[in-house]
């Protein structure tokens, strides 16, 4: 109850001292801040109970009227002309008809190359070819080492729309002598050249059909007969013909199956020439050397995907002098450029074959003419692996194993008498191998290639693979100035090779090194001027023993055209 006295009191007393200023005598004014809660109270706040009213209106689409007025207007159509796209390279170079070449050198060597062809034709393709190469210089303390090659070809190609025929005729001349012996023997050079003649054609028949349903087919037939004045002769005949069709399978209309028919026929033959001052023992008689072989091939190319699957399978019947049946598989892949950079290609390929006498005089012209002939078959398991760097430099790596049965070697025939030909020894070989191609080109005018080989021959029964490296290497450095001035530098190498010499010893030849320079001029688009150097290392280095090389060789000359 005090309590409520008080606080009644104290608000009295303090409502007097209010009042109290208020005195319009007194001059004391004073603000004061009353403190409390805020409490707003809206007065006269109503709520608008009102619906707003929606009104239908209609309207309605006018009437419209058109009238059509026909009238004819006449247009000229004016086109422009269309100039007609250059093809890359045109103006076309001038073409000329004739070409002759010719050129001295030493060792008394001469060249001669003329040739003839008609002008750019779309139906029709036809040209003559005449090459002769000689040399008539001596290798001292041999016999007479001349040589000389002559070769004649023509040829002609006629075009239709749907399938072509090209023909040719050869004719080879080759003279070589068997220097091979000390000259002190004074022989007449008479008696030991070998001449060889060559002379032969082809008929070659191919479809161009360009529907992918079409039906390719080619022919092809050709002849050769190789003889020589001691009675040794051949006449080898080939025909063969391919049948194959593109059809559609997993999405893709590039596969490819066929079939491949081959025949191969050589008629060879000794009929026993007087050979006396070359043979120590009795000559034998008269003998046929005939091979023959039918092979059937059936085959497909598929395209899987990212992959190539090239299939062969061969069905070899044989003939004449050996007489079996086989079957030799092929089967490889090929993938696309990977990363615009990687293309593989590996698998296994088997064939039959057997050298014919007009290879063999070519490789080893100091061949006995009682030489016999046997075929092989070869199977080789191979990887290669191509690069594209850049867009100048191209590398390839192959490596493989490679098996021969009935592989051929050459030896010293031990009964010629002058020590100075060569027969064939057969053997089975099995070969591991690599190579390495690289090529370089800067800006078009230099180019580097480069090919490399490394082989290692081992013989069942033959003590070493006679005549055949383990190394080789070819390097080419060649250089264009403005298709004015060119240039070629071509050095090579090659490791020594095992071999018999006349008493049946085995010896080393010694490695060889070639190095040889290229150069020519084009004085104008007529006339031009070239200069070889052969062997400028000054080698004297040995292709089969007792067969030594000339050291260094130039020659000069120039060639026409018109």
């Amino acid at each position: 109850m005090k309590k409520y006295i008080l606080t009644l009191l104290a608000a009295l007393s303090i409502n007097y001292i209010a009042f109290s200023q208020e005195d319009s005598a007194s001059v004391y004014n004073e603000d004061i801040i009353v403190r409390t809660i805020f409490d707003p109270v809206v007065n006269e706040a109503f709520k608008i109970n009102e619906k707003p009213q929606i009104y239908e209106t209609k309207f309605d689409m006018p009437a419209f009227q058109y009238e059509k007025t026909t009238k004819q207007f006449p247009t000229t159509m004016v086109f422009e002309q269309i100039k007609p796209a250059k093809v890359k390279g045109e103006p076309l170079s001038k073409l000329y008809n004739s070409h002759i070449k010719a050129g001295v050198g030493s060792y008394f060597s001469s060249l001669v190359d003329l040739s003839y062809t008609q002008k750019r034709s779309k139906d029709f393709i036809y040209s003559t070819h005449f090459r002769h190469n000689s040399s008539l210089g001596q290798i001292e303390n041999y016999g007479n080492s001349t040589f000389a090659n002559n070769d004649l070809t023509l040829y002609a190609k006629k075009i239709w729309k749907k399938f072509f025929l090209d023909a040719g005729i050869n004719y080879n001349h080759q003279q070589q002598y068997f220097y091979g012996f000390i000259d002190s023997l004074n022989i007449d050079k008479k008696t030991y050249v070998a001449p060889y003649h060559n002379v032969g054609g082809f008929l070659k028949y191919k479809s161009i059909y360009r529907e992918n349903s079409a039906l390719h087919n080619s022919l092809n037939f050709a002849i050769n007969h190789t003889f020589n004045k001691w009675g040794r002769q051949e006449t080898f005949f080939t025909a063969s013909a391919d049948l194959h069709k593109n059809f559609k399978f997993l999405g893709s209309d590039k596969q490819n199956i066929g079939l491949n028919l081959n025949y191969n026929l050589s008629l060879g033959k000794y009929e026993a020439k007087d050979l006396a001052l070359f043979y120590n023992e009795i000559l034998p008689l008269p003998f046929d050397n005939t091979l023959s072989n039918a092979a059937i091939r059936p085959y497909t190319n598929l395209n899987l995907k990212n992959l190539k699957l090239n299939i062969a399978l061969d069905f070899v019947p044989t003939f004449g002098n050996r007489k079996e049946f086989m079957i030799l598989p092929s089967a490889y892949i090929e993938t696309p450029t990977l990363a615009e950079l990687i293309k593989i290609k590996a698998g296994i390929i088997s064939h039959y074959d057997f050298a014919t006498l007009n290879q063999l005089r070519i490789e080893n012209p100091y061949l006995s003419p009682l030489a016999r002939i046997e075929s092989n078959n070869q199977m080789d398991i191979f990887a290669k692996v191509n690069f594209l760097i850049k867009s100048n430099i191209l590398l390839s790596i192959k490596g493989g194993y490679k098996t021969v049965n009935n592989d051929y070697f050459y030896q010293f025939d031990q009964n010629a008498g002058l020590n100075n030909m060569f027969t064939i020894v057969y053997d089975d070989s099995k070969t591991i191998y690599a190579q390495l191609d690289a090529a370089y080109q800067i800006d078009k005018k230099f180019d580097i290639s480069l090919n490399l080989l490394y082989q290692n021959i081992t013989t069942t029964e033959l003590e070493f693979a006679w005549y055949k490296p383990k190394f080789k290497a070819n390097l080419l450095l060649h250089y264009n100035a403005n298709d004015k001035f060119n240039i070629s530098l071509v050095p090579s190498y090659q490791s020594k090779v095992k071999c018999l010499n006349p008493k049946g010893e085995v010896e080393d030849l010694k490695h060889k090194i070639d190095v040889n320079l290229w150069a020519n001029y084009n004085y104008n688009d007529k006339l031009s001027f070239f200069l070889e150097l052969n062997n400028i290392a000054y080698q004297r280095y040995f292709d089969y023993y007792n067969y030594p090389s000339q050291r260094i060789v130039v020659m000069g000359g120039a060639k026409y055209s018109f």
